[in-house]
This record gives structure tokens, sequence and C-alpha cells, in this order.
């Protein structure tokens, strides 16, 4: 079982960093094969709208994102990690998700199908619904591609680490990791 984690924060050591790592750690710990990109450290363009990967039938976009397509296809699970800013997901997760146009295509989408995909989300606000965009954007991209949406992991932590003294979150991280081998 392969898990692939991505995570969207530009803040190393920050909330959805912790939490990623905690899941990860549940599922390597649970036997799984895991690996980890964070994505503000790739070159990754924005989609252009060009439609070349339509006639080309992958992006032909030369950056980070030729390596990242490559493991979401050889992944059995695939856990994207965000911070929430102004109600959305990062910069970064937004377009990395972009680039999944790529992927949207026969041949492509056969190998999608049947993948299981988790979405964590770390935000200041108390109330869940701040993730809400996120969430159905992600659930809608995700089901648009043949993938499973597990339920996602909200969690309220706005300073910088504060995750780590929300024992009830953390061991939540570590049990849905525990439990993407099942």
């Amino acid at each position: 079982m392969r898990v692939v984690g991505f995570m969207g924060s530009p803040r190393k050591g920050g909330n959805t960093d912790i939490l990623l790592s905690e899941v990860l750690q549940g599922a390597e710990e649970s036997g799984a094969e895991v690996t980890k990109y964070t994505l503000c450290a790739l070159d990754i363009s924005p989609c252009q709208a060009c439609d070349a990967c339509r006639k080309l039938k992958h992006c032909h976009v030369e950056d980070d994102m030729q390596t990242l397509y490559e493991a979401i296809l050889e992944a059995d699970v695939i856990v994207l990690g965000t911070p929430i800013y102004f109600w959305g997901p990062s910069a970064q997760i937004k377009a990395f998700l972009d680039r999944w146009y790529a992927l949207d295509q026969e041949g492509l989408r056969e190998r999608l199908a049947g993948k299981r995909a988790l979405l964590i989300c770390a935000f200041a606000d108390s109330d869940p619904s701040t993730a809400a965009a996120t969430v159905h954007m992600v659930r809608a991209a995700m089901t648009w591609l043949g993938l499973e949406f597990l339920e996602p992991l909200l969690v309220t932590a706005g300073e910088r680490g504060e995750v780590l003294q929300n024992r009830e979150a953390m061991q939540k991280a570590y049990a849905v990791g525990a439990a993407l081998l099942r």
C-alpha cells in the first residue's frame, strides 16, 4: 500500500505540516509505504489552460509536476494537506490541483479509479464551515476523477504549532493514517 502526502502549506513545521506528518506516521507504522512532498519547495507552474495535454496525453510544462504525476498514479491513497486562507486552499495546493487537469483523460482516469483521497485542513477559526468551500472543491475534483473521497480531517489551529497542544486532534490524525490501510 502506497500513501503519498502533499503538503500545501508554505509554513514548514506549521499545523498543516504537523497534521499531515502525523497521518503519514500512522499509515507508515501500520505498514504503508509513505512519501511526503512539500509543494512550496517544488517548482510547480500554474496550469496554462493550453489543452496541450489533450493532444500529447501529458502536460507539456516541464517542472516538478512531472514527478508528482507519477507519484499520484502510483499511490493507493493520496493525502492533501492545506491551511485555509480566506475560506479557500493555499495557493500551493490550488496550483497543484489545477495541474491535475492533465490526468482527466482516457488512459489516466482508469489509473486513478479506485484510489482514495484524504483532505486535511487546518484553520484558525473555530467554525468548521470555514473549510466548506475547500472541502467541496476537493471532493468534487476527486469524485470527478474517480477517487473515493474520505471524510476530511478538519482541525482548528491558528498559531504555528498550536495543534501539538490538541491531543485529541493529534490522536485522531494518527488514527486516520493507521486506518488508511483498512
